[in-house]
């Protein structure tokens, strides 16, 4: 997703925890976000300071981070593991938007209508390209999120590595990309892999 406040990560990430961001320039200095207490729009958020993608000295004690409402935070690593329990609201029983101009249409009334519009929610609202996925490939989360446990597992260099590089791509976007194709049967781990390899070295 685009550079937003820890807020809306959060709310993008069906307001799950923990995840580590990162303020955009910030190419040493991250946060692992631990809790999120809102209160309207914004409210407070608690995690620690990483450094090199490392506890500074050590501390994994969790404080309130500074400037947490402000704008220019990027999602570098999606940690949740009970994704099951995740709740996104983008589409309600009915398969319809409950969001925006266009709410109560489904995405394929919406794509007839404005497909720019639809091309936007898939990238900035938290869980309705997922579960679009999900529906049309009869996968479950905890599949998507082992998929993606996978790739990552057999990567030579890690999220900290990605962020110190040149790269301009948010790591964790870019793997999602990967885990949809092998989750339908576009590519196997194996492939995927070696793509993630070949870009990250070329871009380095």
């Amino acid at each position: 997703m685009n550079s937003e406040n820890i807020f809306d990560i959060w709310r993008y990430l069906g307001k799950g925890t923990p995840f580590v961001v990162r303020r955009n320039g910030w190419f040493h200095l991250s946060y692992m976000v631990t809790e999120v207490k809102p209160k309207g729009q914004y409210g407070e958020a608690y995690g620690y300071r990483l450094i090199d993608g490392k506890p500074e000295n050590g501390n994994t004690v969790s404080t309130a981070i500074e400037c947490c409402g402000c704008g220019n935070w990027e999602l570098i690593e999606n940690l949740i593991e009970d994704v099951e329990s995740l709740k996104w609201n983008c589409l309600d029983d009915n398969g319809k938007i409950t969001f925006g101009k266009y709410k109560g249409l489904t995405p394929d009334e919406l794509k007839e209508k404005d497909e720019d519009y639809l091309n936007w929610a898939l990238s900035n609202i938290g869980g309705l390209y997922e579960k679009l996925f999900i529906d049309k490939h009869n996968v479950t989360r905890k599949e998507l999120l082992d998929t993606k446990k996978q790739i990552k597992s057999k990567l030579s260099f890690s999220s900290d590595d990605w962020i110190k590089s040149s790269v301009q791509v948010n790591y964790d976007s870019y793997l999602d990309q990967y885990k949809y194709s092998c989750c339908a049967k576009k590519m196997d781990i194996k492939t995927a892999v070696n793509e993630i390899e070949k870009y990250f070295q070329a871009s380095k």
